[in-house]
């Protein structure tokens, strides 16, 4: 089997992805977070979640990877929607990360 070698960019978008994830791991047991539900310091927990093992698979070239951080970035732009948290600058992020993503697609593996 050939191994699929990471463009530049992509390591570099992933190495930003992890640690803006890492960083945002504390959030989930923040008083604001905590405030807008009972239900949403879980769910914003379970979004943080997938998008760092979908970082991982997208480092490691994967398809899954790309639709799973695809996935959780809408529930993620739906659950800020739905508790009046949103602001445009909350899509630039996912936006640039799934671009770059999107643009090497055709490289990824669809295995796992």
């Amino acid at each position: 089997m050939e191994k699929k070698e990471r463009p530049i960019i992509l390591t570099i978008v992933c190495i930003i992805a992890f640690i803006g994830v890492v960083l945002s791991f504390p959030g989930i047991f923040s008083p604001f977070v905590k405030k807008m539900g009972d239900f949403y310091p879980a769910l914003f927990g379970c979004i943080i979640a997938c998008n760092f093992i979908s970082i991982v698979g997208v480092w490691y070239m994967k398809k899954w990877g790309v639709t799973l951080f695809l996935f959780s970035s809408l529930v993620n732009q739906i659950a800020k929607l739905w508790v009046n948290n949103w602001s445009a600058t909350d899509i630039i992020l996912p936006i640039i990360f799934l671009s770059v993503s999107f643009f090497f697609y055709k490289q990824t593996d669809e295995n796992l």
